[in-house]
């Protein structure tokens, strides 16, 4: 009912029409305005009457028949219909007044108790009970409607215990939390653990009220929220409603851009920006560091043009830069440019400027923002590269890059005007020596003086240079005559070898220079350096302080030996290389107690390439160490074979570079060579030029003694060839000599050979070492060694140097060679030795001596008497005076030396008293006899000579 409707409409549901009556009396004698009253008087159809008519208040009897009117109100309830009721009944009870209510209804009336009075009033209070309800559920909606649907996040909690009771969508989104799970939770169950805050908030204004909290969603983001807190009341009980505003962006924002400002404040560049809105794009910024670069303070930047830098009058070398500048602000492009400015002082500094445009969001220029990088460190240092790319850096010099550069400038011009160019590559003799005994800092000192004195001896025009180490090169160009060049280097050698006082020292040193020459017309100029270095090293060869130039010969060596190299190399990682074996025999009963392993390098388009080629060429490149180490493996693994042929006791002897012994881990080697192959190390024997203890003596003889420790033999190999002290030979842990092949060829007929091949026995076996002599090509060196006593003989006259598989089949032959049957027949038996350079005489001599029972052995030539005397066990000696190779007494005086025990008689027809007296004054003969002789008495003479040989033997 409303005011614009006023009449009363009401719903009776009532199964008694009697009551019915009752009651319509009953409101109209009270109702001051129209009524309008619906009877039902069934459940089912006041339940339809409720569905279809629009009425204020239904009245519901208690009693419908079988069913109840509390049925009914229940049913209207469930079904969200709103309409007041008022429960009729016969009587009163409390328990269903209770119920009534209970269920909603208004009121609770007793038929026959209640007049039309009370019936209005009970009808007017549930209608105003009704509508107050509906405009409460109605403030109610709209008011979840306005909280469930705000935008901003909301929460309200309780005041009393800070639970939180209700939040809306938009918390829910935020926080990532179902609806209940929060509903009945402290507000702390928001907050993070220790709510700390950001320190920096520059920028972040909250509102009046306003508080900043530290939250975390479900998922542990984390989130700074705003929070306004407000006191309301709902249903009448107090609560707070908290509103959240979410900034976690904006604080990050704020950090973000609180950290950019630091970094361009910190920035090491130099950093301006200038209003593109204003003429002449004044700066509006500039960082900290463009005051420190600049020298000119923010307020004195600020409002000017960037152009004050570039200093009064514009330097000119700017202007290409800055007209990359004008062309990218015309275009609005970015551009990089490096500009020389000038600091507030006026020092100059390289300026590396990048320059951007800023647009706003409409894609307007709005700013420019310029980054400064100082490089003027940069650009010195590219100026001092410049320079160190093509000088030298210690003594300033041209290097070899501008050197190329001058050489073909002189080339050019010697061509146009007929001239000539000279090359001069110099190089200092003795400063490795100077630079590894006084060190490195007196070695640069001679090398800025060398510097300075050619600088200060040559013309403007030429050039002189540094190209490494103790080696510099002096251009000539427009040499008239090529003599002309000769004054250069006299003068350059007498400068350079003017004393060098450095400190308390005053050191000398000399030089050998190469020189090459040309018109011009070479078609590569820095082939002639590469000439002049190969006749500096002719110089070299030819004892130093000299000068050489260049010939073509040297170019071909020096080609050839590059070639050789190079196919070494091949030969070496392909283990082409080739080990032969030279047997070495016991001098006494013909075993070969060893073999010597020789490497052998069968070249494919060469030949059999030699030894003294490869192996020098080896040692200067380093591949000696690669070689040796094939060689050493090579070896042992066929002594392995050898000694499983049933050759037990033969021990291999391998040749050892110096520098083998002095670089890389040798005795590594060794041990990895004896240990893979299987070999004994008593089994091996390295061979060790005397000379290898020259260099590094610690270090070689720690080496060796450690080879020794591990068993391995030492054997000092070529001894007598080396400059090594006798006391290096007493120290070096070796167990035997060997002679070397020089002393050895002419052992029986040069008596100083004789004497070291003599003394080196002596000597080695006092020292308790073997003796080897190497070169044995002939049964007389054979003989003769074996006569002193020498140990081992090695040589053609045994065996050449063969494969592996040859020496199997030699050792299965030969491996011991019988003592020659004739020195065991000769032994004891009296032998003569008649020499004469006529047929004839020697005949005749040979039928006097034959009747006395003579061993009578004769030849014509001096050198076979050397021989046969090396070979056989002679006590007499009878020579003629007049021989073709020498006189007999010379000869005489040979055998002395060689075989002193001999008894020697001239016997001649002509007669030189002097030679004759001096040779016998020296005891180089014993007599002298003249042709033609007696028979009787020289048959005499020849027995009293075996008579005093066998006198001094026994004495």
């Amino acid at each position: 009912m409303s005011s614009k409707d006023p009449i009363l409409r009401i719903l009776l549901v009532e199964d008694d029409e009697d009551d019915f009556l009752i009651t319509r009396d009953l409101l109209v004698e009270a109702s001051p305005v129209p009524i309008e009253l619906n009877w039902r008087n069934s459940l089912d159809s006041g339940i339809q009457a409720l569905h279809e008519l629009s009425i204020d208040v239904a009245l519901v009897d208690l009693l419908l028949g079988p069913d109840s009117g509390l049925d009914l109100i229940q049913y209207a309830r469930d079904e969200g219909i709103t309409t007041p009721f008022i429960l009729l009944t016969g009587q009163g009870q409390k328990e269903l007044d209770a119920r009534a209510v209970a269920l909603g209804a208004a009121d609770y009336l007793t038929k026959g108790e209640t007049d039309s009075h009370t019936l209005l009033r009970s009808i007017r209070y549930a209608i105003d009970r009704a509508q107050a309800n509906e405009n409460l559920a109605s403030s109610e909606a709209h008011y979840r409607l306005l909280f469930e649907n705000n935008p901003a996040p909301m929460f309200l909690v309780a005041p009393d215990e800070d639970t939180i009771q209700s939040m809306n969508h938009s918390a829910r989104e935020l926080y990532q939390f179902p609806a209940d799970d929060l509903i009945g939770k402290r507000w702390g169950t928001l907050q993070s653990p220790d709510n700390d805050l950001p320190t920096h908030l520059h920028g972040l204004v909250l509102r009046k009220h306003g508080t900043l909290e530290h939250h975390r969603t479900r998922d542990g983001r984390n989130l700074y929220v705003e929070v306004l807190s407000e006191e309301i009341v709902i249903n009448h009980r107090n609560l707070v409603l908290r509103m959240l505003t979410d900034l976690t962006e904006q604080i990050a924002s704020s950090q973000k851009l609180r950290l950019l400002q630091r970094c361009i404040e910190s920035s090491s560049n130099g950093i301006v920006v200038s209003d593109a809105q204003q003429p002449d794009f004044p700066l509006v910024y500039v960082n900290p560091t463009f005051e420190k670069v600049t020298g000119y303070s923010k307020e004195e930047a600020i409002g000017r043009n960037c152009r004050f830098l570039q200093g009064s009058p514009p330097d000119p070398d700017n202007a290409q830069a800055l007209a990359e500048i004008r062309d990218a602000l015309d275009g609005g492009r970015e551009v990089v440019a490096v500009l020389r400015n000038y600091r507030k002082d006026g020092t100059p500094f390289w300026n590396d400027l990048y320059l951007s445009p800023v647009k706003d969001e409409e894609g307007l220029i709005t700013h420019y923002v310029g980054v400064q990088n100082d490089i003027s460190e940069r650009k010195f240092v590219e100026s001092e590269l410049a320079y160190n790319a093509s000088h030298d850096v210690l003594t300033g010099l041209p290097n070899r890059t501008l050197l190329e550069d001058r050489l073909v400038q002189a080339c050019q011009l010697a061509q146009r005007y007929q001239r000539f160019v000279g090359v001069l590559f110099v190089d200092l003799d003795g400063f490795k020596l100077i630079n590894d005994s006084l060190g490195h800092r007196i070695g640069d000192q001679i090398l800025v003086e060398v510097a300075r004195r050619l600088k200060d001896m040559v013309r403007s025009g030429d050039t002189v240079s540094r190209i490494s180490g103790d080696e510099f090169v002096l251009v000539l160009p427009d040499i008239a005559q090529v003599n002309d060049i000769i004054g250069i280097v006299e003068k350059a050698q007498s400068v350079l070898g003017a004393p060098y006082r450095l400190a308390n020292d005053t050191l000398h040193l000399t030089a050998s220079i190469g020189i090459s020459v040309t018109d011009g017309s070479i078609g590569e100029p820095m082939e002639l350096i590469q000439q002049a270095d190969l006749a500096m090293y002719s110089a070299k060869q030819l004892g130093r302080n000299t000068y050489q130039w260049f010939a073509e010969q040297l170019n071909a060596s020096a080609s050839y030996r590059v070639k050789l190299r190079n196919e070494l190399q091949d030969a070496i990682d392909n283990d082409s290389l080739a080990v032969f074996y030279q047997p070495v025999v016991d001098s006494r009963s013909g075993q070969a107690r060893s073999v010597e392993a020789l490497v052998r390098w069968e070249h494919p388009s060469r030949g059999l390439v030699s030894p003294a080629d490869f192996i020098s060429l080896a040692e200067d490149t380093g591949q000696i160490i690669a070689l040796g180490k094939q060689v050493l493996r090579k070896s042992c693994r066929d002594m392995v074979t050898l000694r499983a042929s049933g050759f037990r006791d033969c021990r291999v002897a391998v040749n050892v570079s110096p520098i083998q012994i002095r670089k890389g881990d040798f005795v590594g080697t060794v041990r990895e060579a004896l240990t893979d192959s299987g070999l004994p190390p008593e089994m091996l024997e390295l061979e060790i030029v005397e000379s290898a203890v020259l260099q590094d003596t610690d270090q070689v003889f720690s080496v060796l003694h450690e080879l020794r420790n591990i068993g391995v033999r030492l054997a000092i190999d070529d001894f007598g060839t080396g400059f090594s002290s006798l006391s290096y030979i007493k120290l070096m842990p070796a167990n035997k000599i060997k002679i070397d092949r020089t002393f050895i060829t002419d052992v029986i007929q040069n008596r100083s050979d004789a004497a070291i091949t003599q003394g080196v026995i002596s000597m080695a076996h006092h020292l308790g070492l073997e003796v080897v002599a190497e070169g044995v090509e002939t049964e007389a060196h054979a003989a003769f060694l074996r006569k002193h006593q020498c140990d081992l003989l090695q040589g053609f006259a045994f065996a050449r140097p063969m494969p592996f598989e040859d020496l199997k089949t030699y050792m299965a032959q030969s491996g011991v060679r019988p003592t020659d049957s004739r020195e065991l027949q000769d032994q004891g038996q009296e032998t003569l030795l008649l020499l004469d350079d006529e047929e004839n005489i020697l005949r005749a001599l040979v039928r006097v001596f034959r009747r006395d029972g003579y061993r009578i052995l004769s030849t014509t030539s001096i050198s076979e008497a050397f021989r046969l005397l090396a070979e056989n066990e002679v006590q007499v000696i009878v020579s003629d005076q007049r021989m073709p190779e020498m006189s007999g007494t010379e000869f005489f005086s040979q055998v002395k030396a060689i075989h002193p025990d001999t008894v020697r008689i001239v016997l001649s027809g002509y007669t030189d008293l002097k030679s004759v007296t001096d040779a016998i004054n020296q005891g180089a003969i014993y007599k002298f006899l003249t042709k033609p002789w007696d028979d009787k008495q020289i048959r005499e003479h020849i027995q009293q000579a075996f008579q005093y040989h066998a006198a001094m033997r026994s004495s």
